[in-house]
């Protein structure tokens, strides 16, 4: 009998560890899912508000061809990157030797074999996968590259170099250069693991006696350095292309060392690359690895001592010494193709000669011009201090932004400011979430002034006040309530269980309930949550006012919700609202840009504002698209203009329902459209020097212009720059901000009516801005018929005018205006001067600047208009009034628009002034004009009946004073005493009531 030590062991009836094992490891991925779910969550809000925010504009098609480009382009590079790794690490560990010669480092092997032992394919699978995330996952960033490279049109232009349309280099071009690089990179990264993979499985040994490589492991290496050899040869031909881009020479493109050195270089390394793709394959059937070394060492040589000091050495040695007879040909090519991408190829030039006899200038002619000089400067200084002080009306509002438009008047085109009042929900009373998010959700109306009328020193408000007040049904505004505008951030929840406040009346508060259609609603608690979170608010989910019938408006600022939309444009820094039908548009204008049209030189931005979507690097760029926004409702629309750019055709093939025709804009509009700002900065700081075709011209700068620069404006010390040698050594100089464009109703030269213009002065170049001579001015056209015409009027070179800094000067040195200075800045006031305005007025310049006086006290800063100065050729006036500074300019009384309109007198929208009699100048003979006054005085005195009828004094006397002035007219035409009116009014209580009006007209013409 066996002892009990002796007999088998019975198998233990409890259950092995594996199963809890895989219950720990079950739980612990669970838990880091969880972590990561909760981490992600805020993440997954956005995104799903995202769509329910484009769904609910109509545009989701818009984002998902964005989203599927990211995602198609993120899958095509991890496939290529995970199968282009795991096979090439399937060959490693299919070439691995069966025996393993032994080795010093045979124990960190054997560990790692014991670790992955019957794990291999996992192991390939999991390196091959990461390593393919990280280098695939990046590619999605190139989304825009790859639809316009899919999306491909032509220029109909030939580069003058390669003979290729300049469509290959703006939209193929690119993409390719990324994919070139994405491969060699990943080919790098692939033969260093593979590498590493025979290492370890004992095809490479680095401490061995017998061959450290053996030949499968040598083929299978030298077949992927012969791939990327010719990978490097491909990305050696697109380097040849862009050199037609190139910023070695004097201008920008490929100039002679990349044509005759750079150009050469690259296409020996070609020839280089493919002959050591050659011997990178020979050397599969040949002994060790002298071939490779001969043909990597050859390769580094030639691109070192060819394509790297040899055009450097041309360059410095052969072009610099004779650059303009070098460089000749291709600045033409520069000249041409700058003017072409900048949109400069059309600009129209006149020669201009101005007159400095005041007493030769027919003011007639010219009178839209005089009535629409601007005084009221719309910087934020100035106009946008006023308007906030004057008729931000409440606390809660802003007036962000004045903008400069025109609109008919009194029949009459008239120059005006207009600024929104939008809500700021920093100041709105009680500070709560109730109030900034539910009830103050809006702004409220719109401030339109002329900008030349004034009233006591303060502008002359037409649209003002809250209730809107109106002087006609011209500048209605039906829908007052703003809930989108400038700098607008948060978000808003209408239709709610607490009403909205629409405006505070005097006795009142006046609310009301959103109509528009914009808004996501918010009727289920998963969108409740997800707001909740996007907004890192609680609010929302748990507030009580909120139903299924509220909705939650957000992206309100008007240039984030366009670029939201349309992130492949650039934004114009100033959108502008416009008045149409009742409602408030905000307009911004929007650009494509490319930085790969061959041989235009890169933009020239230092004048752009940081805040504009034009402040990166560009050659090319076209303002082809207006995007409207509804103030009230959010209704986004691109309106593609008019222009030929292959670029936004592209886009429109690739977001079909995103663009609309400018034949769609509503009718109206048009008038109102204004030519870019930062647009016209780019193209006037690009024609100072290509202005000039001829290469010699250009090359030596002769005649090179500049910007003028801005004197100073509103008494603020100007931003300078200091000048720096090219050795970066600061000269002591400094240089000023060049002079802002401005945006003027007036009558260019040798055109027959005013029209709204964007203007800018040229002056000699100098590099120390010595010269100040006017030496030309650029106009941008606006008006329908004319949109995007560019006109310089030259001045001749051998009698130059002064510019706008010796004109400043001219006024600071006149005493009447520093007599007026020391009297109007006395204690606690402060002088400020406005834009310094250059205006064609027929055959002459003139020059006016408006002066203000603002007090010093912080919480009292309202610039008042108090006086106006004028200058003409070397004579510098000042009076109360322009129309005063002009008539002592000109000799005789100026008919200005000091007044146009007048403000409503009531909520009625009804001027008070007399209108339509004697609107227009009448023509014809003398006769014929005398009889048409006649005619116009006889409506107007049946006017004063009228108005005297109704108990209005002053429409009675408005229209009398009218009425003689118009007889007055009609007898100097004859030649005959003016006529007597007489007026009665009967005494109170009479029989008939009714006024009675006597005139005694001159003898009429048989």
């Amino acid at each position: 009998m066996r002892a009990p030590d002796d007999l088998p062991r019975r198998r233990s009836r409890r259950r092995s560890g594996g199963s809890g094992t895989r219950r720990r490891v079950i739980l612990i991925v669970a838990a880091v899912m969880l972590f990561f779910l909760l981490t992600s969550l805020r993440g997954i809000a956005g995104l799903y508000t995202d769509y329910l925010w484009f769904d609910s504009l109509g545009q989701w098609g818009t984002r998902r061809t964005v989203l599927g480009a990211q995602f198609t382009l993120a899958m095509i590079f991890i496939v290529a990157f995970f199968l282009l790794a795991w096979s090439n690490l399937y060959v490693a560990e299919r070439l691995a030797p069966p025996f393993r010669p032994a080795g010093p480092e045979d124990e960190l092997l054997e560990r790692y074999h014991d670790l992955v032992a019957g794990r291999m394919g996992r192991v390939r699978v999991g390196v091959a996968g990461l390593l393919a995330l990280i280098a695939g996952s990046g590619a999605s960033a190139e989304w825009n590259s790859w639809l316009l490279f899919t999306h491909s049109k032509n220029f109909g232009v030939d580069d003058p170099q390669f003979h290729r349309d300049v469509g290959f280099y703006v939209f193929k071009l690119p993409f390719l250069s990324f994919v070139v690089d994405w491969l060699f990179a990943s080919l790098l990264i692939v033969l260093i693991i593979t590498a590493v993979a025979h290492y370890l499985n004992g095809g490479i040994r680095v401490q061995s006696a017998s061959p450290r490589v053996t030949s499968q492991v040598k083929a299978h290496l030298s077949v992927l350095l012969a791939v990327l050899a010719l990978v490097k040869t491909a990305d050696y031909w697109l380097q040849s292309m862009e050199l037609t881009t190139s910023g070695r020479g004097v201008v920008d493109g490929a100039t002679y060392t990349d044509v005759h050195a750079q150009l050469p270089a690259l296409n020996l390394l070609m020839l280089i690359s493919i002959a050591a793709a050659c011997l990178f394959i020979g050397n599969i059937f040949r002994r060790g690895w002298a071939l490779p070394v001969v043909a990597v060492g050859l390769w580094a040589f030639v691109a070192l001592t060819v394509g790297g000091i040899y055009p450097q050495v041309v360059q410095k040695f052969s072009v610099e010494p004779n650059q303009l007879a070098k460089e000749e040909e291709y600045i033409h090519r520069n000249i041409n193709a700058t003017r072409e991408a900048i949109g400069l190829s059309e600009v129209q030039t006149a020669d201009f000669k101005p007159q400095t006899d005041a007493a030769a200038v027919d003011l007639t002619a010219n009178a839209e011009t005089i009535r629409n000089i601007r005084l009221w400067d719309p910087s934020s200084n100035i106009s946008g201090k006023v308007f906030e002080q004057l008729q931000r009306i409440r606390d809660y509002y802003n007036i962000n932004d004045i903008d400069v438009d025109r609109y008919m008047i009194d029949g009459q085109p008239t120059q005006v400011e207009l600024g929104v009042r939008t809500v700021n929900s920093d100041r709105v009373p009680g500070e709560s979430w109730e109030n900034q998010h539910l009830a103050y959700t809006h702004g409220y109306g719109a401030v339109l002034a002329p900008s030349n009328a004034s009233e006591g020193g303060e502008p002359n408000f037409l649209v003002r006040d809250v209730p809107v007040r109106t002087p006609g049904a011209a500048l209605s505004v039906d829908q007052p309530q703003i809930y989108f505008g400038e700098d607008l951030s948060g978000y808003a929840m209408v239709n709610t269980g607490r009403r909205e406040i629409d405006y505070q009346a005097e006795d009142e508060t006046k609310s009301t309930v959103y109509k528009g259609d914009d808004g996501v609603k918010i009727d289920s608690m998963p969108r409740r949550l997800a707001f909740a979170l996007r907004f890192w608010d609680p609010n929302p989910l748990i507030s009580d006012y909120i139903n299924g019938d509220s909705r939650v408006i957000y992206n309100r600022d008007v240039v984030d919700r366009v670029k939201a939309l349309a992130p492949f444009l650039s934004s114009d820094a100033d959108p502008y609202p416009v008045m149409l039908d009742g409602k408030v548009l905000w307009v911004i204008d929007m650009y494509t840009t490319t930085s790969r049209y061959p041989y235009a030189q890169s933009a020239n931005t230092d004048d752009v504002l940081g805040s504009s979507g034009l402040h990166h690097k560009f050659n090319y760029v076209r303002n082809s698209v207006k995007a409207t926004v509804d103030a009230y409702d959010g209704t986004v629309n691109f309106y593609v203009m008019d222009v030929d750019d292959p670029i936004i055709d592209a886009y429109r093939d690739a977001f079909p329902d995103l663009f609309q025709d400018q034949s769609d804009m509503p009718n109206g509009l048009d008038e109102h459209l204004r030519y870019p700002e930062d647009l016209f900065r780019v193209q006037t700081s690009t024609w100072e020097r290509y202005h000039l075709t001829d290469p010699q011209a250009f090359f030596n700068q002769d005649d090179g212009w500049r910007v003028a620069r801005d004197p100073g404006t509103s008494g603020e010390v100007k931003d300078t720059t200091p000048t720096t040698t090219d050795t970066s050594t600061t000269t002591g100089r400094a240089t000023e901000d060049a002079i802002t464009p401005y945006y003027q109703l007036l009558q260019l030269p040798g055109e027959e009516s005013a029209e709204f213009v964007l203007m800018r002065p040229f002056v000699p170049f100098s590099e120390d801005d010595t010269r100040m001579q006017l030496r030309a001015f650029m106009a941008a056209r606006m008006d329908p018929g004319h949109y995007g015409e560019l006109m310089v009027y030259k001045l001749p070179s051998g009698d130059l005018p002064d510019g706008p800094g010796l004109v400043a000067g001219n006024i600071g040195a006149t005493r009447d205006v520093s007599e007026t200075e020391t009297l109007l800045g006395g204690t606690g006031s402060t002088v400020l001067r406005g834009n310094l305005l250059l205006l064609p007025v027929g055959d002459t310049l003139l020059y006016v600047q408006p002066m203000y006086v603002q007090s010093e006290n912080a919480n009292r800063q309202i610039p008042r208009l108090e006086k106006v100065i004028a200058v003409l050729d070397d004579r510098v006036v000042i009076a109360d009034t322009l129309q005063e500074a002009l008539t002592q300019i000109f000799g005789e009384r100026v008919a200005t628009l000091e007044n146009p309109g007048e403000p409503p007198a009531d909520g009625t929208g009804e001027p008070t002034s007399p209108t339509e009699p004697g609107a227009g100048t009448p023509t014809g003979s003398a006769a014929e004009q005398a009889a048409t006054l006649l005619a116009d005085a006889d409506a107007l005195f049946k006017k004063a009946d009228e108005a005297l009828a109704n108990g209005d004094l002053a429409g009675y006397q408005d229209n009398v004073d009218a009425g003689r002035a118009k007889m007055a007219d009609a007898a100097e035409l004859l030649g005959e005493p003016p006529a007597t009116t007489t007026t009665s009014v009967p005494a109170e209580g009479s029989a008939d009531g009714a006024p009675t009006t006597t005139t005694t007209a001159p003898s009429r013409p048989a």
